[in-house]
């Protein structure tokens, strides 16, 4: 019955609530991100393809937020709160899929012959090459698993804080993480580029020269689909995706390594293993060339520093909530 009368009242002065003290830092850079898409889509709709559905889908996206944050303002019930944290994993990837239909609109050059001058002048060869003599079937199957584990390893490091009933620490790491792959999604802009398996390697004989032993043809193919190509494409180093430079894979993973330890993860260990094993297949698998790397690198150090400095600036300006919502 308290309950009861506490959100009848919240919702009779519902009108008093100021929304940016409504909303958290999560949602503030989803809502960010989103804006600078639709004003690029708008700004540069004749070229950008299926800009329309950008607009329809990033109006949607952001009123399903806002919604859901006055509802978690109004409604004390768990599920609502676990709903303001985890309803941005599903969010990600569409903004990571935006951002490849305006990358090849607005910057319609690739850097890829740049960015392999700057390997052999770092290396003196093409790290993907020389890499190939320590190719087995069974090391590249490790380590496709491990790449395509890439999503997986900060929800995993994210369940571990909310198992363990650290709502607050979950929810610092996940702004830190969200806002990491926004940023990495903008960096792409810089330096398009396809990766090595399509300029230093034969893309076509890609499964007859990296075998693996049972999974690895279907999480290539996998791989394959969410960069962009479609089973059978003729030509798919036209359609697949701009996303090497900087490698969003380093960057993303090694930011997950460095907090989990930070934030003291209970499986932080197994989560270093597997993100260094990823990094390493960055390489071996042709998907980056080193200096990809190097910059992913360089960017999640930026990032530690960068973000809870942007995030203490919304607090100072009374227009993120606490991330503590869980509690």
């Amino acid at each position: 019955m308290n309950r009861l009368v506490r959100v009848r009242s919240r919702l009779r002065n519902y009108e008093h609530l100021r929304l940016r003290g409504v909303l958290t830092a999560l949602d503030w850079y989803t809502l960010g991100i989103m804006t600078m898409y639709s004003v690029l889509a708008i700004v540069f709709y004749p070229i950008v393809p299926k800009a329309t559905t950008i607009l329809v889908t990033n109006t949607l996206l952001a009123t399903a937020i806002v919604a859901i944050a006055w509802l978690a303002h109004v409604v004390e019930h768990r599920s609502i709160r676990l709903l303001r944290f985890f309803y941005v994993i599903p969010m990600v990837y569409p903004m990571y899929q935006q951002s490849q239909l305006l990358v090849p609109s607005l910057h319609p050059h690739d850097y890829d012959a740049l960015l392999i001058e700057w390997d052999r002048v770092i290396f003196g060869v093409d790290p993907t090459r020389w890499i190939s003599q320590f190719a087995h079937p069974v090391l590249t199957e490790y380590l496709q698993l491990c790449y395509v584990s890439f999503y997986l390893l900060p929800i995993a490091v994210a369940l571990s804080f909310f198992r363990q009933g650290r709502a607050g620490v979950m929810m610092r790491f996940g702004r830190m993480i969200v806002f990491g792959f926004y940023v990495s999604y903008l960096a792409y802009f810089a330096l398009p580029a396809i990766g090595p398996r399509f300029t230093l390697h034969d893309f076509s004989q890609l499964d007859r020269e990296l075998p693996g032993v049972v999974v690895t043809p279907y999480l290539r193919a996998l791989v394959n689909e969410g960069g962009g190509i479609e089973p059978g494409e003729p030509q798919p180093e036209r359609v697949v995706n701009r996303d090497c430079f900087p490698s969003g894979h380093t960057m993303m993973t090694l930011l997950t390594i460095v907090l989990a330890w930070r934030m003291q993860s209970t499986i932080r260990l197994p989560i270093t293993i597997v993100g260094f094993s990823l990094i390493v297949a960055t390489v071996y698998l042709r998907y980056h060339y080193v200096v990809d790397l190097i910059a992913g690198a360089l960017c999640a150090a930026v990032m530690l520093w960068l973000e809870p400095r942007v995030y203490r600036l919304l607090v100072s300006r009374d227009i993120a909530a606490p991330d503590e919502v869980l509690e």
